[in-house]
């Protein structure tokens, strides 16, 4: 899958106020349901909340990758976030959190999400490119960053 198809530029959001986990992943539900009237904020952020339940998302360095299944979901939708300040978020490595990167997965993708999630984390292990998006001053930028991968 095409980076450019996963994300649009209405789906990025720099310096979200979210102060906890919860409010985060209520940041990137809203996100979703503004630009997909078609799933309703409250599943998408259960199916967040749910995958969060299993183990913690955050894998390090400043990074979370929450994801979640919905039924109704067509095609992956990928959500951007950078936050004001760090939270904790369980991460793998106790440090806060600041960038995450959201995906909603129809429930039928298996191969392709563990694509997705395999390329993001990667992306997500070099400092560079962590550097790059907290440095971001326009949604723009974040895009042309991550259509590359």
């Amino acid at each position: 899958m095409k980076f450019s198809n996963l994300i649009k530029i209405d789906q990025i959001q720099l310096n979200n106020p979210s102060s906890s986990k919860k409010k985060a992943l209520e940041a990137i539900s809203q996100i979703i349901a503004d630009n997909y009237p078609e799933y309703k904020i409250n599943n998408v952020f259960e199916t967040l909340v749910e995958r969060e339940r299993l183990g913690s998302t955050g894998i390090g360095h400043g990074v979370a990758l929450p994801h979640g299944r919905l039924a109704e979901c067509t095609d992956t939708i990928g959500v951007f976030i950078s936050l004001k300040n760090g939270i904790d978020y369980d991460a793998i490595d106790k440090q806060p959190v600041t960038l995450l990167f959201a995906l909603l997965i129809p429930d039928h993708s298996t191969e392709e999400h563990l694509q997705i999630l395999a390329k993001l984390a990667e992306f997500f292990r070099q400092e560079k490119n962590r550097k790059k998006l907290s440095n971001a001053t326009s949604p723009e930028t974040v895009y042309n960053l991550i259509i590359n991968l």
